[in-house]
């Protein structure tokens, strides 16, 4: 997990402003001159709670390596294939994995997703991770792909337009309020986010579902 994740219970923002910060995967070859995992790449995923290494396959904060397949990202609680700006961790207290959030601060920007591919955001983010600093009702840390937090192109981290930024848990700025995966309009706001994202990915992603998740926690 992140430093900057780190937020008390009593310096959250008020109900129904959410709390942010970041999180990536980091890749092996970034910060190792060889296969072989260094302590600095051990540290990010300590940090972030896992990494890629070479030969598609991903490192755990725990220690334990496994198949990406077909996800090019990492794994979530969810056990879903984390997806750049639209993924989040929550607190597991307070929402399921697969509820949505909707977050007008985001709707209609433009975002340069990680494959290369421009997405015109829906405003919705949806649960797919936990995490051991993410705690209370509106605390998120948002999944930004390979994208660290000084990355140019990373529009939720330090270069990113102040609207745009979930690096300062301190700024309370950004409304949102959730889509239950057992209400009402979650199939329809669900089918919306597979929509454009399909226009993203070059396959169909499944991104929730009512079966049940796998438990499990960066």
């Amino acid at each position: 997990m992140v430093a900057t994740a780190n937020a008390s219970s009593s310096q959250l923002c008020k109900s129904g402003i959410a709390t942010t910060s970041t999180y990536f995967v980091p890749h092996i070859k970034d910060y190792c001159s060889g296969s072989k995992p260094c302590k600095k790449f051990l540290k990010q995923v300590r940090m972030q709670g896992s990494g890629t290494l070479s030969g598609n396959r991903l490192l755990t904060y725990t220690g334990k390596t496994r198949s990406l397949g077909s996800c090019d990202t990492a794994f979530g609680a969810s056990g879903k294939c984390l997806i750049p700006f639209f993924s989040v961790a929550a607190d597991p207290r307070y929402y399921s994995m697969g509820d949505i959030i909707r977050m007008p601060a985001l709707e209609g920007k433009r975002i340069r997703m990680p494959n290369g591919k421009t997405v015109i955001h829906p405003g919705y983010l949806i649960v797919h991770d936990t995490g051991g600093a993410i705690k209370g009702p509106n605390r998120f840390d948002m999944f930004t792909g390979s994208y660290g937090l000084n990355d140019k192109d990373n529009v939720f981290g330090y270069k990113g337009s102040r609207d745009l930024r979930m690096t300062d848990v301190n700024d309370c700025t950004k409304s949102f309020s959730t889509v239950r995966r057992n209400s009402y309009d979650y199939q329809n706001s669900l089918a919306m986010l597979e929509d454009i994202l399909s226009d993203v990915y070059s396959s169909k992603r499944s991104i929730a579902s009512y079966q049940s998740y796998k438990k499990g926690s960066r």
